[in-house]
């Protein structure tokens, strides 16, 4: 039984190592070519309860080198019980209304997935061209917006990128650690969307066409979902349209956002990611399922073939060949998005993977999570 358990850890592993280099060569096929045209723009943030983040989201916002005349920043309150509203206001009077523009959701209570009904409100409002979309607790550089924007070349619909858990800055293992998960998400990301078929995205560094969103219907097929503006909005791209998808794989288009304060958002917002898990598209359920299982025969295995004295060398090189490839994947992008201090943590991040991978993907299936006020 132990046998034919080895046997098949060692098929999963080659084809998890084969995924690794696959994702690997896919960060060196991302396009370079760039677009000078500068259409127009909207920047759309969701907000709900943001007092604490919005003031200086709008100042990272309205510092964009972007023609200030072409594009313009679209912030909807979700029935905010703080002063957010009165923020963005005033600061909507300090800068002129044609640059920054408030909106509020009304129905907010009878809707299954608040952020995307909040959004889609401010997508129907807005004028630009080319939607870019960020959460109220990050801190966009200077030249995101335009360099977002010379990512669209004639023949691409959306454009993703990196956002980064380092505000207002890294400091101790905890923030390290969830900082080095994000950069690992992003790489995968990265690496394939090089072949065209992007795994993952997030909604705190995001971009596509007006055309793209009107294309596919909106949010109308993934509205009974309580997230996923980003990824599930990705698949519908990926699968009812025939634009490409880009990486913007440039230090200086990560968006920096605020480390989790506590143990209990983590655990919450790993519970809300994992959900969706069973309902991507047929092959990435498959992988998926794949990679659970390999993390899963590891956790057995190691513990249970050193302790029979059967084989224990087997397990051990299994999970010695995932820990090299997965530095060497995160070492090359980390590198190029200016990012290599992260890798500090890894030898810890290492030990810890397997067992994440088993509790999150589990209980993400069965498990109620907390969002925004919404279960």
């Amino acid at each position: 039984m132990i046998f034919a358990a080895l046997i098949l850890l060692c098929l999963l592993t080659f084809a998890y190592s084969a995924a690794l280099v696959w994702i690997l060569l896919g960060l060196y096929r991302i396009p370079k070519e760039k677009s000078d045209l500068q259409p127009r723009v909207s920047v759309i943030v969701a907000a709900r309860n943001e007092s604490e983040n919005i003031k200086s989201l709008l100042a990272a916002l309205i510092a964009q080198d972007y023609p200030r005349d072409k594009y313009e920043i679209i912030v909807v309150d979700d029935d905010s019980e703080d002063d957010t509203s009165a923020l963005v206001e005033k600061a909507a009077t300090v800068t002129g209304r044609s640059l920054i523009k408030l909106l509020h959701t009304t129905n907010r209570n009878q809707v299954i997935s608040a952020k995307k009904n909040a959004l889609d409100l401010g997508i129907s409002q807005s004028s630009g061209e080319i939607l870019l979309f960020t959460d109220a607790d990050c801190a966009p550089p200077t030249g995101w917006v335009s360099g977002m924007v010379s990512c669209f070349t004639p023949s691409v619909g959306m454009v993703i990128g990196y956002s980064s858990y380092e505000l207002p800055q890294l400091r101790g293992i905890t923030s390290y650690l969830l900082a080095l998960d994000s950069l690992s998400l992003a790489a995968v990301a990265a690496g394939t969307s090089g072949w065209g078929r992007p795994a993952t995205c997030t909604g705190r560094n995001l971009a596509y066409r007006k055309k793209v969103y009107r294309e596919v219907g909106g949010f109308e097929e993934i509205k009974d979902f309580i997230s996923g503006d980003d990824d599930l909005f990705l698949q519908l791209v990926l699968k009812k349209t025939n634009w490409n998808v880009r990486y913007a794989l440039e230090p200086e288009l990560v968006v920096p956002t605020k480390i989790l304060k506590s143990f209990k958002r983590f655990y919450h917002q790993r519970l809300r990611h994992a959900s969706k898990g069973l309902h991507y598209n047929g092959k990435k359920i498959a992988a998926l399922v794949g990679i659970y299982l390999f993390n899963l025969m590891l956790f057995i295995l190691i513990p249970l073939t050193l302790l029979l004295h059967h084989l224990p060398e087997i397990p051990l090189l299994c999970f010695g060949l995932k820990t090299i490839l997965e530095f060497h994947l995160l070492s090359q992008f980390a590198i190029r998005m200016r990012r290599i201090k992260l890798l500090i943590v890894f030898p810890l991040a290492a030990l810890f993977h397997v067992p994440y991978v088993i509790v999150f993907g589990a209980m993400g299936q069965f498990s109620k999570f907390n969002w925004k006020g919404q279960q």
